[in-house]
């Protein structure tokens, strides 16, 4: 019984080593071509280092100069193609691409004079003028108006990319995806104006630094927002940090709330409670207490977890809850909410007290 056990046992480590030496040579034989290994010749073909080139001060590049960046995407898609590579080779490629240095760095940013201001523009807008701006590829240039935009026309939407951004309705990312190529832009925003741009691509053997940030300005359009501002301020209590904002109505805000806390916990106590009919708002000053407290609702007596957020130097809980436990490490704070009948109870009762006194 041993000897058959064993004989099964070399039988099949036999099948399972000729087996393994089967597909090792037959990956090998898709590896190898008639010039060599494939990863080799692809690497040596497409991305062999040659001498740095020198710097051009010209801003307008011919693209046939800089295949390396542009079209190793489509070599290594053709190259797919044409020889059938397995999905194996395909990711040694893809990871010989990324690890390929391609010396493609603007030296400009690298510079001794180089502030980290060069790259941001400030326009004034004045009528019926077209505004150059110089875009590089592989990057993005961000234009930033005073009022939002309303629509926008670009003049080739091959060689350019616009994108528009999330909650921000007064901005437009552009993105060349050609080198040495130009076209016009035209936008319209909801002041009624029309803003004409000339917008052209470089790449990183430019001299001169591309525009990423650039902010168009308008004084008529600064004194129309500043009005309409002092009206909204009348009517709604802005929250604002960078651009996360958040509307709160007035005439929606209560403010009728009690906190409780020990002598060495006072300092733990909210600036300003209060809610809108959705949230319940706490205020506590960034500057003197850097370290923002937790909030937690109360259920049955047990504090249980809400969601919050942190806007500028309000925390605001995402419940209009009676009552609430401020904590940070070991100090707390109980916050009840004074319901509009209890108020006026208690001013009846003030009110009756100091009339019987009088």
């Amino acid at each position: 019984m041993k000897k058959i056990i064993l004989v099964s046992a070399l039988f099949f480590n036999l099948v399972f080593a000729e087996q393994a030496q089967q597909g090792e040579t037959l990956f090998n034989n898709k590896l190898d071509t008639k010039s060599g290994n494939a990863l080799n010749k692809y690497v040596q073909d497409n991305f062999s280092t040659s001498a740095q080139t020198k710097d051009n001060n010209a801003d307008l590049m011919n693209a046939n100069n800089h295949r390396e960046l542009y079209e190793d995407t489509m070599a290594l898609q053709n190259y797919e193609n044409q020889n059938q590579i397995d999905e194996d080779q395909l990711a040694l490629m893809k990871n010989a691409i990324r690890n390929q240095n391609l010396k493609a760095l603007q030296q400009s940013f690298f510079s001794k004079k180089y502030k980290g201001f060069e790259n941001t523009t400030n326009i004034m807008f004045e009528a019926d003028k077209t505004q150059k701006i110089r875009t590089r590829f592989a990057m993005a240039t961000t234009l930033i108006f005073q009022t939002d935009i309303q629509s926008y026309i670009l003049g080739d939407n091959t060689g350019f990319k616009i994108e528009e951004i999330p909650n921000l309705p007064n901005a437009i990312a552009i993105k060349p995806l050609l080198i040495g190529i130009d076209t016009s832009l035209t936008i319209f925003t909801k002041d009624n104006k029309l803003h004409n741009f000339y917008i052209y691509s470089t790449d990183y053997k430019s001299s001169k630094n591309p525009d990423l940030i650039v902010y168009i300005k308008d004084e008529q359009s600064q004194k129309e927002l500043e009005e309409k501002k002092e009206l909204l301020d009348k009517d709604y209590l802005i929250i604002k940090e960078g651009i996360a904002e958040v509307r709160v109505k007035r005439s929606d805000i209560y403010k009728h709330y009690k906190q409780k806390a020990k002598k060495e916990n006072a300092w733990l106590l909210a600036e300003e409670i209060f809610n809108d009919k959705q949230f319940t708002y706490f205020k506590y000053d960034k500057e003197k207490m850097p370290q923002i407290p937790s909030v937690f609702v109360v259920v049955d007596k047990q504090d249980s977890p809400i969601e919050t957020r942190v806007i500028g130097n309000y925390i605001i809980a995402e419940t209009t809850a009676r009552q609430f436990s401020i904590m940070l490490g070991d100090s707390y704070v109980c916050v009840e909410r004074i319901e509009p009948k209890e108020q006026q109870t208690k001013q009846i009762n003030t009110e009756y007290k100091i009339y019987n006194y009088e």
